[in-house]
């Protein structure tokens, strides 16, 4: 009986030379942490491009991020989830529009 190849096999990869349209995306995170270092981790989190600290209590922080892609939103989680004193960092809000459609007016 002949095996049907898996659909990953019968497709052609995407043209490399398509152009994307820019993309923002909006994203917010809680960060639970060791509450004694809730300082550090919002010292080190402030480098992260993109990334708004808006409250923390309790070993427990709300964070957002602005980002051109959904690759930067998890290489953005990696990077606070391997900062020392960070449990876990969950994503909690994910919302990705055309750049050009933020400043676009409310109709």
């Amino acid at each position: 009986m002949p095996v049907n190849p898996s659909p990953s096999h019968t497709q052609s990869a995407p043209a490399a030379h398509l152009a994307r349209t820019p993309e923002i995306h909006i994203s917010s995170l809680i960060v639970q942490h060791d509450p004694a270092r809730t300082d550090a981790i919002r010292d080190a989190a402030s480098g992260i491009d993109g990334l708004e600290w808006c409250a923390a209590e309790n070993g427990k922080a709300i964070v957002t991020l602005v980002t051109p892609t959904a690759h930067a939103v998890l290489d953005h989680i990696d990077a606070l989830n391997a900062l020392p004193g960070v449990h876990t960092a969950t994503m909690v809000y994910h919302h990705c529009e055309p750049a050009d459609a933020i400043d676009a007016p409310l109709s």
